[in-house]
């Protein structure tokens, strides 16, 4: 049968749609993929120096490649293993806990054979609002998958490692 006019614009009007749709989803998730790509060559930049130097390695730290603390990610200060060797209590700088100029934040910790990285995200209360510099010292917890052992914990600024206290 015959397509009708009505039909073939109606046909191309969805394609245009989806093709609309699908881009849209491209340009939200690139801070995502950004941020995994970040993450990434920083344990591979671990994994590689713990090769080179064993337990005391330092890997060159990374290049922010436009990923930093504009997407939102403040750069992890110190680390707190809980007695469980699980739990890790990070402490960082952000924002205020209330308020239009506030934050809150989420934690994520991704783990390779030698390093657990943490990633710290914030959340403004209200994006775009013009507020002071101001620093507050912030804490967030995450469980590993399994105890952190003798692994480093990195930093997912710079891929670097960052000190470690243990609670026994």
């Amino acid at each position: 049968m015959i397509m009708t006019r009505t039909r073939w614009v109606l046909s191309i009007a969805a394609v245009v749609v989806l093709a609309l749709m699908g881009l849209l989803w491209w340009i939200t998730t690139e801070d995502d993929r950004q941020l995994d790509r970040h993450i990434r060559q920083a344990l591979e930049g671990y994994e590689q120096a713990f090769a080179r130097d064993g337990a005391g390695a330092t890997p060159t730290p990374l290049r922010r490649d436009g990923y930093g603390p504009v997407l939102g990610a403040p750069s992890v200060e110190k680390v707190t293993v809980l007695r469980d060797g699980q739990t890790l209590t990070a402490e960082f700088i952000g924002g205020k806990t209330t308020g239009p100029c506030g934050s809150d934040y989420s934690v994520r910790a991704v783990e390779s054979a030698h390093a657990a990285l943490i990633v710290v995200n914030e959340h403004p209360h209200e994006r775009g609002r013009a507020c002071t510099a101001e620093g507050y010292r912030r804490q967030v917890t995450v469980r590993l998958s399994r105890p952190l052992g003798m692994r480093a914990v990195l930093e997912a600024m710079g891929g670097m490692p960052v000190p470690v206290d243990r609670i026994s």
